[in-house]
């Protein structure tokens, strides 16, 4: 899928969202959607930069049941970041990505 959501934010950090993870954030629960929405609009501008590749990180939401998620993104150096795909993971690829220093913080909207 072609299209691309951006969202502007007030602190002038901006990225755009593809199609096809509007779509999976729009299948899950809001709850879970809006925090990594959250989490995305809070720690966008501190994701490396890297001009030649899709880079993978790793979340957590924490409400009655915990939802691990993983993110694909590209963040060039004279664009703005797009990110590609949300999927839930397990709890062990989570931890795997923390060892890997591939997680997003842990926050809360």
């Amino acid at each position: 899928m072609n299209s691309k959501i951006q969202r502007k934010l007030q602190d002038d950090y901006s990225y755009e969202i593809d199609g096809t993870m509007f779509m999976s954030l729009a299948k899950m629960n809001r709850t879970y959607s809006d925090e990594i929405l959250f989490q995305l609009d809070k720690y966008e501008h501190s994701l490396p930069v890297d001009d030649h590749l899709v880079q993978v990180l790793s979340g957590v939401v924490i409400h009655e049941e915990p939802l691990f998620f993983e993110i694909s993104y590209v963040k060039p150096s004279d664009a703005l970041t797009l990110f590609l795909t949300v999927k839930e993971i397990s709890c062990d690829e989570y931890l795997d990505y923390i060892n890997l220093k591939k997680s997003l913080p842990q926050a809360k909207a």
